[in-house]
This record gives C-alpha cells, structure tokens and sequence, in this order.
C-alpha cells in the first residue's frame, strides 16, 4: 500500500479519493497556511502590523516567514515547470523578487551593513593585487633557490 501523503495516484474506485477526507485536509492546510504568510507579508510590507520585537527575534520572524512563504510557492512552481519553463522561470523570478522586497524592507541595517563590508573588500581589492603581483614576482627566485638546494643536497 502506497501512502497518500507522498504519491500523487489515487485509484480509479475510490469515491472520495484517498479513502477518507485527507485532500480535504491538505487543503485547509494549505489554505490556513496561505492566508497567515500572506497576510503577514501584506500587512507588515504596508507597516499596518509592527512587532516592536528585539532585533534577533525579529530577524528570525522574518527568516520564518520567508521561508514558510518559499516553501508555499515550491509546489505552485514545481506544477508550473510541467506546464512551461517559460511561465515556471517568471513565476520563480516574480516570488524571490517579492520574498527579496519583503526581507529587504524588514531587515534594512544588515542589507546596509552588507554593502558597507562589500564597499571595504573592494577598497582592500588593490592591497590583495598587490600582494599577488609580489608573490608573481617572488616566483623565479624561489623556484631557484629551491632548484639550487635540491641539487647542492649530497645523494647518500
């Protein structure tokens, strides 16, 4: 026997398919599941809802619900990629652009924290080139040098 929760078949006799009220109550999971991330998504987006958590936990409120809102859409895209690549691709681009949107307008200091870090590494860029332009530099000699021990080690 197969389990319903994991294969997608129903057979042919079965009235209600899956014996029992089981798609019924996938659904209303789905549904609940729907409605509170997307509601959560819209009423925080529109600043109707504000938390005033500390920052951790509203990090981590904000990682939940990114992700409970991916783990929502994957289903929806992985149905749209048997229909088209064309329409699953936009679908896909159009839900991280919205799920990007929402972290980005509830976590703005580490986004601002991240281009500064990035804007440092750059700057820093010229020092690391330079250290590479020694070490190329440095590469003869010490491929001499160790040439030059090798060979001046007596064989026993």
């Amino acid at each position: 026997m197969r389990n319903p929760w994991v294969h997608d078949d129903v057979p042919d006799d079965a009235g209600k398919g899956y014996d029992g009220g089981v798609g019924l109550l996938a659904a209303t999971m789905w549904g609940a599941l729907v409605l509170f991330v997307g509601g959560f998504v819209l009423l925080s987006g529109a600043g109707v809802v504000d938390l005033s958590l500390a920052e951790s936990i509203g990090s981590v409120v904000t990682g939940v619900v990114a992700a409970l809102a991916l783990a929502l859409a994957l289903p929806i895209l992985l149905k749209l990629l048997a229909i088209s690549r064309a329409l699953a691709a936009l679908a896909f681009f159009v839900t991280a652009a919205s799920v990007g949107r929402f972290v980005v307008a509830r976590e703005p200091e580490q986004f601002r924290a991240l281009v500064d870090a990035g804007n440092g590494l750059a700057e820093n860029a010229g020092a690391l080139g330079g250290l590479f332009d020694f070490v190329d530099s440095m590469a003869p000699a010490a491929v001499d040098a160790a040439l030059a021990a090798v060979l001046a080690t007596p064989i026993a």
